[in-house]
């Protein structure tokens, strides 16, 4: 277990508190069942609100499996291992913030190229690739053309019966009302510019708090950087942010 955490970048500091806590044996084997029955489609496990550290010690356990179906379509190791390290990223207090989200990981749907992921998906038909933007690096417009230019010809080798030609973004930093805050020249507008919006979505007050802060919602925000001087005001006077999507061509 303590090579699996390792291999995804739990911290050193929290995998004590993940193997204090170990979730109960029949619940995993019926998770990790789940799980392994989801791998290759596009389908995701619901996990209950209060699930402890069961969806880690779930992932962890099912991950060589999906090394394994990764390396039968030929995904290079260092791109699975770019994708899976998200994981360890995200855990807190020895559990997972926000596990469904890596259900994607783990069904072999998504993968981070470069500076961007990719999450292969459906829309009215069409096959798309969902972008998402991991926390971490600047969003430059150099590692965002990188990672695109590498999407379609990724794809296109380890996925050759879907033909992905468009791909979509659903995401705060797709919010126009950013440009009221942010300099004409700044990284996020000009992702944003990339991008043919399309509609707005939802509230993402919470996701930014989470994202950007890492802080739970209604937790005092700090202001160190344009970015968090611009949620936090915007927040402050009574505004909100949103999820908005947009489309590019691949």
């Amino acid at each position: 277990m303590r090579e699996l955490m390792d291999w995804v970048g739990i911290p050193v500091t929290e995998q004590a508190a993940v193997l204090a806590s170990p979730p109960d044996e029949q619940q995993l084997t019926a998770a990790v069942a789940e799980l392994r029955r989801d791998l290759g489609t596009l389908e995701s496990r619901a996990w209950p609100a209060d699930s402890g550290t069961l969806p880690l010690y779930a992932y962890l356990t099912i991950l060589p499996e999906v090394l394994a179906w990764h390396a039968a379509r030929g995904v290079p190791r260092e791109v699975s291992q770019a994708t899976m390290r998200q994981l360890g990223s995200r855990v807190r207090d020895g559990e997972l913030i926000r596990p469904y989200w890596f259900g994607r990981h783990f069904r072999g749907s998504l993968y981070r190229l470069g500076r961007l992921q990719f999450d292969r998906t459906t829309r009215h038909g069409e096959p798309i690739l969902d972008i998402h933007i991991p926390s971490g690096e600047p969003l430059t417009p150099e590692a965002c053309d990188s990672s695109l230019t590498a999407a379609r010809p990724f794809f296109a080798r380890h996925f050759p019966a879907e033909d992905y030609k468009r791909a979509v973004c659903t995401s705060w930093l797709l919010d126009p009302q950013l440009a009221d805050y942010l300099p004409e020249d700044s990284n996020i507008l000009r992702f944003q510019r990339r991008f043919t919006p399309e509609t707005v979505v939802s509230q993402a007050d919470d996701d930014v708090t989470t994202f950007v802060f890492d802080q739970p919602p209604g937790a005092e925000l700090p202001r160190r950087t344009t970015l968090e001087r611009a949620i936090a005001d915007h927040l402050a006077n009574g505004n909100h942010w949103h999820h908005v999507t947009g489309w590019l061509p691949l």
